[in-house]
């Protein structure tokens, strides 16, 4: 665990040294951003485990970016509760107009389940998606929407999600 954890803030800080402006950002595009905001994830795991997600990305150009994607979501049901983190990492790709920036991404990384009661499993996981931000005005926008496929291999079982988010997006000039 703790080799994993001294691997994320490795890769954490090195996607925060790419947030800055290069030469080859042409237009009002942001050198990187902080997406702070709530999760639903619905399917295999944790059947409308509510929880948080937490990114950072930095551009390497105008509509191209990596991606650092954290979350955990959380599900009571019967006195009992069941918790799944994911660290992910990976590719985004953007399109500006006007106020609203479209993007997708393709991220890999870990996914850990555990419960209460019963045994816990660290595993692959992987996510496809994207959403829209919407231009609030200087730095910050809003996310009303994130939709992503969420795959992980836990308990030697391939899951299948559906996670949702929504949150507040702060963008580094």
């Amino acid at each position: 665990m703790r080799k994993t954890f001294v691997s994320f803030m490795f890769l954490l800080f090195s996607i925060s040294s790419f947030a800055q402006r290069t030469s080859s950002m042409t237009h009002e595009g942001s050198s990187g951003d902080v997406f702070i905001g709530y999760s639903l994830l619905n399917g295999d795991t944790l059947s409308h485990g509510s929880g948080w997600e937490a990114a950072l990305t930095g551009n390497l150009r105008d509509w191209f970016g990596l991606k650092a994607d954290l979350g955990g979501n959380y599900k009571s049901t019967g006195g009992a509760e069941g918790r799944e983190y994911n660290i992910l990492f990976g590719p985004q790709v953007s399109h500006r107009v006007n106020k609203l920036n479209f993007f997708v991404h393709g991220l890999l990384g870990v996914a850990h389940f555990s419960a209460d009661v019963g045994p816990s499993d660290t595993a692959a996981a992987w996510v496809l998606g994207g959403g829209v931000d919407y231009d609030l005005g200087s730095n910050f926008a809003f996310r009303p929407i994130q939709l992503d496929y969420h795959g992980a291999h836990i308990f030697s079982t391939t899951q299948k999600d559906a996670r949702y988010s929504v949150g507040l997006v702060y963008r580094f000039k």
